[in-house]
Formats: C-alpha cells, sequence, structure tokens
C-alpha cells in the first residue's frame, strides 16, 4: 500500500514537472522575438554598386544633400552629316580650276573647256563662240551665267566666275600677232611664233570680228571692243551687237 502512494506521488510530482517545463517553453516561445533567418540577412545584404559622380548637389531644408546622379553618355560624331558642296541649297560655291602651264607654249588646252594663256595668266572659253552677238548689257549678263556644264565646260566654275575681258587685254592679247603681221583674225597660235591661221591652236570657232571688252567710256554709254580682224581697239555704243567670248582669272 505504501509503495503505491509513493509511485502516485512520483508520478505526480512527474507530470508537475512536465507541465512546468511546457508552461516555460510556451512562455519563452511568446515573450522572445524570433531571431533572424539566413534567408533573412542574405536579403537584407546591400549589393555593391558602382559609384556614379555626381553633377549637382541640392540642399535640402534640413542639411541634408540631395545628389543628382548624370547617366548622361558621350556625344558621338554625327556620321551622317557631310561637307557643303558647291549648290544651289545653301553650299559653299566650288571652286573654278586654276589655270593650267607649259612654258614651252603660250596658249594651253586645259582638257576642261578652257585654254589658259600663259603670258597673261588669262583663262579663255576654248569654243569662242559658244555664246551668241549681243548688245553689251545683255552680252555681259550671258557671260557672268556661264557656268561648269555650259559650252563643253567640266571647270567646275560658277555663276559670277566669268567676264568680258578688259580693254588693257584685248591690247594684250593681240600685240605679238600684230608684230607678226598676223590678221583675220590677229591671234598666235598656240606656241605664239606664229599666227594663228598657221596653227595648231587650241581655239575654236574663232572669227575675223568684233568683239565686246567690259571697259566702258567714262560719262558715256560706250564700251571698247576688240577688233581682231586688223588688230585694234575700238568703241561703241552698248546697244551694238557684237561677239562676246568669256575670260576669267589673270590681272584685270
Amino acid at each position: 500500500m505504501r509503495t503505491r502512494r509513493r509511485f502516485r506521488a512520483v508520478l505526480l510530482k512527474w507530470c508537475l514537472g512536465m507541465f512546468m517545463a511546457i508552461l516555460l517553453g510556451l512562455a519563452a516561445i511568446l515573450i522572445i522575438p524570433p531571431g533572424p533567418t539566413l534567408a533573412s540577412i542574405t536579403s537584407a545584404s546591400p549589393t555593391p554598386t558602382a559609384q556614379i559622380p555626381s553633377t549637382r548637389n541640392t540642399l535640402f531644408g534640413n542639411g541634408g544633400v540631395r545628389v543628382t546622379r548624370n547617366f548622361q553618355g558621350t556625344r558621338g560624331t554625327n556620321a551622317t552629316q557631310g561637307t557643303k558642296g558647291g549648290n544651289a541649297a545653301g553650299g559653299t560655291r566650288g571652286r573654278a580650276a586654276a589655270p593650267c602651264v607649259d612654258k614651252t607654249k603660250r596658249y594651253v588646252d586645259c582638257g576642261n573647256g578652257t585654254v589658259t594663256d600663259t603670258e597673261t595668266g588669262l583663262v579663255w572659253l576654248k569654243h569662242s563662240n559658244c555664246l551668241s552677238s549681243a548688245d553689251w548689257e545683255a552680252g555681259k549678263k550671258a557671260v557672268a551665267g556661264l557656268k561648269n556644264g555650259d559650252c563643253m565646260l567640266t571647270d567646275g566654275s560658277s555663276p559670277g566666275d566669268w567676264r568680258l575681258p578688259t580693254q588693257k587685254e584685248w591690247e594684250t592679247t593681240m600685240e605679238k600677232a600684230l608684230a607678226l603681221g598676223c590678221s583675220g583674225p590677229t591671234l598666235t597660235n598656240d606656241a605664239g611664233t606664229g599666227c594663228i591661221t598657221a596653227g595648231p591652236s587650241s581655239f575654236t570657232g574663232v572669227e575675223a570680228d568684233y568683239y565686246w571688252s567690259g571697259t566702258t567710256l567714262e560719262g558715256q554709254d560706250r564700251a571698247y571692243f576688240g577688233d581682231i580682224d586688223h588688230g585694234h581697239l575700238l568703241n561703241g555704243a552698248f546697244t551694238t551687237s557684237l561677239r562676246v567670248w568669256p575670260v576669267r582669272g589673270g590681272q584685270r
């Protein structure tokens, strides 16, 4: 009987101990917050980022600083932008071909619709009869409008490059031929040693006729012209219809 009572007392104490242990465990779970898990530590870790230089610092009212970052890359070159060419769309006007030089000749065919006088530096239109006869004003306008593509020109010239020869230029052009006794027309051959009629000559369509100059008589509606039939300089009224032979370059 005593043994049974003792066994019951031990069992009761054991049950009470287990009950208290369970209560303490539950209290610990409810009172103490859970520690961080491995997953939470990994997600909270900062990811390393590249440092980007700021372009501007803006002060807040509380003394803090906001950093505005610059994400603008380096500007590249525009490959579609070309250089301006000589055209009617606003580009820079192209430069006409320079005189061609051959010291063994007076007149040199440049192969682009022009002939260079190596003594004066003048560039003459090879096809002398390309433009029609006209009065002085109309002749000047026609010559000033001459350009690459007209009169078989491939010299890159533009409107405004060409003009009428001056009085002095006509004198110089006919001077050597006049000394050689040439006439009809009073011009030399390419070599400058004989008359144009003896050849060879780089010019085409030259007539023993009158050709306008760009030099006018002061105070009069008249201009000089070259009489290359006889090698003289004459003058006539602006309204007279004469031949025009364009030049460019040279010394005016």
